[in-house]
């Protein structure tokens, strides 16, 4: 075990092989990044019995889930709050073995209603209907909706978001406000979709908001009781993990396979693997692969929007309350705060035990304003518009840092998700013609750490159908 539960179990690159299958040393797989994405196709290679190696630039892996600590506390941009409806990413961690951290601290969630903050409960439709500020004539239409996910049948697929192309024709406003109302709306779809997707109701397409509904996202709220990076720190110690080296380009090889250039500090050099796995942001995908690909492929990494992410982490003396609370703040109150994460500390977590931490979100569209504003601006802004709400937070703080995303999350506005089958139908095709790169992220799948995952699984999935995996007799 190691100082967090998990099992240190590790028969060969220190992973547990699936049951029924054995290494395969002549099909090698590298996986170019170590974020969530990029360590969930090389976990589940590795457990098929590919031969996986990960090269990752940085000194650490995790991506996006990596963490700072200062004076005993972990900051993290996103926090580390998921949701039981994150199956793919629960079931990950217990493949880690890393149980313990599947005991996770339940999130109060709540919304804020005229500056002052109310408990909520989106567990059903008939709890949606009493949230505060939803009109109850707009609330009763909300009836509607299962009936509508019914009609849409198996177009609506979370796993496969290509298949929901042909919905993907109206905003989420316009499709609430058409069907159920203004209220519902404002008070509920869009802070939905703000966790992780910091998504504009107005853009965002109502494919993202029905593949939340699908997925059970009015699931429970809880918190890792450690830093979310520590899992990517998990997971790449199990693999055959690279860092600090970069990949600077990536083609085919005459007579298959693919060759990668890599630059180790300052020397150059190359590896040979029969498939690789680009687990990049979009543009880095673009240009790692920029040889291998079709001007149609170019086109479709060039429409790949994100949204950046201002977010100010307060230390505070005392914790406000016994059990973390998440604030959400739906656009209508006029705030330049989407959502608020307040995290009280025990023992040995990630907040000293008697202290708090206040984690404070910009909405997506104040980000991209205030972005590149001095910090003492964006500290002064967001501790006045969360001050108004929680009072307490004037002279309780410690220290404070502002956190900057630049890509913080994809874009999913209207017309995302018939880019995302035109992608595939191409990758498709180039598989066909026997080119061996695959590329994963949350651009491809949805926002989220749950979907980055996915899609990395996705990726691993299409290595072992065209590469093929040898069965063994069962072991154990």
């Amino acid at each position: 075990m190691d100082p967090h539960g998990c099992r240190d179990d590790r028969p060969f690159n220190g992973l547990p092989q699936a049951r029924g299958w054995r290494r395969m040393a002549t099909k090698k797989v590298a996986v170019v990044g170590a974020g969530i994405a990029g360590l969930g196709a090389a976990w589940r290679l590795a457990r098929r019995g590919f031969d996986v190696s990960v090269l990752e630039r940085e000194s650490r892996p995790g991506g996006r889930a990596r963490h700072t600590s200062r004076d005993g506390f972990t900051i993290e941009a996103s926090g580390a709050m998921i949701g039981t409806a994150d199956r793919a990413l629960l079931a990950w961690i217990g493949e880690l073995g890393c149980n313990e951290l599947l005991s996770l601290r339940p999130v109060v969630p709540t919304l804020v209603r005229r500056n002052q903050v109310r408990a909520i409960d989106a567990r059903s439709l008939f709890r949606i209907a009493r949230t505060p500020g939803i009109r109850l004539h707009e609330a009763l239409r909300l009836i509607r909706l299962p009936r509508l996910a019914s009609r849409y049948g198996n177009r609506i697929d979370p796993e496969r978001p290509e298949l929901s192309a042909s919905l993907d024709d109206r905003s989420v406003a316009d499709f609430g406000e058409l069907y159920f109302g203004r209220s519902v709306v404002e008070r509920w779809m869009s802070p939905l979709l703000a966790h992780d997707a910091l998504a504009d109701v107005r853009e965002a397409s109502r494919v993202l908001f029905l593949h939340r509904y699908q997925r059970g996202d009015n699931a429970r709220l809880g918190l890792l009781r450690v830093p979310s990076s520590e899992l990517a720190e998990q997971a790449a110690a199990a693999l055959s993990t690279q860092l600090g080296v970069c990949v600077t380009r990536i083609e085919s090889r005459r007579g298959g396979g693919i060759r990668i250039s890599v630059r180790d500090r300052d020397r150059e050099r190359s590896e040979d693997a029969d498939a690789v796995v680009v687990a990049t942001s979009a543009s880095e995908a673009a240009m790692l692969a920029g040889l291998e690909l079709s001007l149609a492929e170019r086109d479709a990494f060039a429409k790949v929007r994100y949204t950046p992410a201002l977010s100010l982490a307060i230390a505070l003396r005392r914790p406000f309350y016994s059990h973390p609370q998440y604030i959400q703040f739906p656009h209508s109150e006029g705030s330049p705060l989407e959502a608020a994460l307040l995290e009280p500390g025990v023992a040995g977590g990630r907040i000293p035990e008697d202290r708090g931490l206040a984690l404070l979100r910009a909405t997506g569209a104040w980000s991209q304003a205030y972005f590149e504003a001095a910090d003492e601006t964006v500290r002064e802004e967001l501790s006045e518009a969360f001050g108004r709400v929680v009072p307490r937070i004037h002279g309780a703080e410690l220290f404070s840092e502002v956190l900057r995303e630049p890509r913080a999350a994809p874009r999913f506005d209207v017309g995302r998700y018939r880019e995302i089958a035109d992608f595939t139908r191409i990758q498709l095709d180039r598989r066909q013609q026997g080119r061996r790169i695959y590329f994963a992220g949350d651009y491809l799948m949805g926002p989220g750490w749950n979907a980055a995952l996915r899609s990395g699984q996705r990726a691993a999935s299409a290595i072992e159908e065209d590469l093929g995996s040898i069965p063994a007799s069962p072991v154990g």
